[in-house]
């Protein structure tokens, strides 16, 4: 008798974003799967050639970022937009998928919607680095853009520290206002980031960026989160920082070729490197964490396998290779 033959896109497991929110781990755990991506790329077990993109709209980006981690033998792959008109549309910034393979055969196994994921994973970025190099003691914040990334760093910062104050600048201010529970709106950016101990930058990403940060509104020690790249943060912030890096050297120089970045000095470790030299010291620091794919097929990884043990019949693990690690 012939041996029936299994369409494996017959058993494509799809998650939607509310689910995928349900099914990450706590905050803790997502700082600590971001500092073992790290050094997993610091020593070289990460295989993820710098993202590609096309751009339909100005200032508009759609990226392939594929990533596979040895230690977890994971494949992944998230496809992710950004569109800064679709505000004015009721759509968000950020969508996207991420597809995750089984690592011995290829075989697609699961496709999750990336918003939350990207979302987490970015401000879960943020705190390690906060965790790690922020002045002992920290307690005020400057957030800069509150939308989305906004909103979820500041909760995971308040996991941090519950006690934090939070001064917040939007061209919107009540969505400064809705950022955080007794965020101080402030009028503009200088007023935001003066006496702050750690500053996120969350705007959207343009090529056509006047950073308007002067190094002498930052404090001495002050850490600096600039997600937008240079909407707020110029190259004067950076070269005057004593600790510099970014999470992927040719991701960077990449995007200054592109015209983002202008001015921004070539780093000399990355974000997992930096981690691996020691902790906080006296002097600022710029951390430039551009997004990591293996980031994202880290935290889709965790995702399967909080769905495996909720809903065992669905587990992608049921594949030859399945999830591991």
């Amino acid at each position: 008798m012939a041996t029936e033959i299994l369409d494996p896109i017959d058993h494509l497991l799809v998650i939607n974003r509310a689910r995928v929110a349900a099914l990450l781990p706590g905050y803790q755990d997502q700082m600590d799967t971001v500092v073992s991506v790290y050094r997993g790329i610091a020593e070289g077990r990460v295989e993820m050639p710098p993202k590609i993109g096309i751009h339909s709209r100005p200032d508009a980006f759609c990226h392939a970022m594929p990533a596979y981690l040895r230690d977890r033998d994971v494949v992944a792959l998230k496809w992710v937009s950004g569109y800064p008109g679709n505000a004015r549309k009721g759509l968000p910034y950020i969508q996207g998928v991420i597809v995750v393979n089984d690592a011995d055969t290829g075989t697609p196994l699961a496709i999750l919607d990336a918003a939350e994921i990207t979302a987490a994973r970015t401000a879960a970025a943020s705190a390690a680095c906060v965790a790690r190099f922020a002045t002992p003691g920290w307690s005020r914040v400057a957030l800069l853009g509150c939308g989305e990334q906004g909103r979820y760093h500041a909760r995971v910062f308040g996991y941090l520290n519950p006690g934090m104050e939070v001064r917040a600048y939007d061209p919107h201010p009540d969505r400064a206002a809705a950022v955080w529970p007794g965020a101080i709106v402030c009028p503009d950016p200088h007023t935001a980031v003066r006496d702050a101990d750690v500053v996120v930058t969350a705007g959207p990403i343009r090529t056509s960026g006047h950073p308007v940060l002067r190094p002498e509104w930052l404090g001495e020690h002050a850490l600096i989160l600039p997600l937008d790249f240079d909407l707020y943060v110029g190259p004067d912030v950076v070269s005057g920082s004593v600790r510099y890096a970014v999470d992927d050297v040719d991701q960077f120089r990449y995007y200054r070729d592109q015209g983002y970045l202008e001015g921004w000095p070539d780093p000399s470790v990355n974000t997992g490197q930096l981690m691996e030299l020691g902790e906080a010291g006296t002097g600022r620091t710029t951390i430039l964490n551009i997004g990591l794919g293996a980031l994202d097929a880290a935290f889709a990884a965790d995702v399967l396998r909080a769905h495996s043990r909720s809903d065992p019949g669905s587990d992608p693990a049921a594949h030859p290779g399945g999830i591991r690690g």
